[in-house]
């Protein structure tokens, strides 16, 4: 618990601090955060006795982030699926077609859903958009685990995380509508519904991409994707849950005039 804390009142300081900065600051931050999600990603593949094709996975999780801002996308995306199927048969039988799914999968996961962070900093007052979304992520996660500790008993999904319940997983909920609430004076403009709708949206995203990744890891056989944040385990371990939430906030916001 003391290194969890520790990590977070350095770590929380900086991300804010970036995210007001926005720019390149933020865009860099956001592709730092997934060069290194992505090799944790593919570091638990190989733990599981599979070979992901890592450039083959670099370049499309570089094609996934950058596609929203490239009007070759399409084509780019079609010459490295043609590439990877090249490299499959070249490298045959070393790697088979389960390793490059994994690559384009994982790729894909982080790349996409990443790509929606960046693109946050792209909206008008992106530091309260980014803070926004950082503490509905933040809301969730720490109201799960403080109702969970005491007052969790019935399993929520005891195959993927043993540990979480069904009333962990109603304290974050309640807890993100209320941030979300809260965001009338964190990110103004939007009607009472809205703020609401929001904070539905991202309760349910965030402990659910907490979840998948939970089943990633469990498919894998390892606890952390990584331990670079001491007490927390890798970045890709951070940043599942606030993977799901950005875009919601993103394309709710878009969607609403924001």
């Amino acid at each position: 618990m003391k290194n969890r804390v520790l990590s977070a009142a350095v770590g929380i300081p900086i991300l804010l601090l970036l995210a007001w900065l926005g720019g390149y600051y933020w865009t860099a931050l956001v592709w730092l955060a997934a060069l290194l999600s992505l090799f944790e990603f593919y570091r638990g593949v190989k733990a599981s006795g599979n070979r992901p094709l890592w450039p083959v996975g670099l370049m499309v999780m570089v094609w996934a982030l950058a596609l929203s801002a490239s009007p070759m996308g399409g084509t780019l995306g079609a010459l490295i699926l043609i590439l990877s199927i090249l490299l499959l048969v070249i490298l045959y039988p070393r790697y088979h077609i389960i390793d490059l799914a994994i690559t384009w999968f994982g790729a894909l996961y982080i790349g996409i859903l990443m790509g929606y962070t960046w693109k946050l900093a792209t909206l008008p007052g992106w530091f309260w958009v980014i803070l926004f979304a950082l503490l509905l992520t933040w809301a969730s996660d720490s109201g799960a685990y403080f109702a969970g500790r005491f007052w969790g008993k019935n399993k929520l999904a005891p195959q993927l995380s043993p540990n979480k319940t069904w009333e962990g997983f109603f304290g974050g909920f309640v807890a993100t509508i209320l941030v979300a609430m809260a965001g009338y004076w964190i990110l103004p403009g939007y009607s009472f519904y809205q703020y609401v709708g929001i904070g539905i949206a991202a309760g349910l995203a965030a402990p659910f991409g907490d979840l998948f990744a939970s089943g990633i890891k469990r498919g894998f056989n390892i606890k952390d994707f990584g331990r670079i944040i001491p007490g927390h385990g890798g970045i890709l371990d951070r940043i599942d849950s606030f993977m799901c939430v950005a875009p919601l906030v993103y394309m709710l916001i878009v969607r609403w005039g924001g």
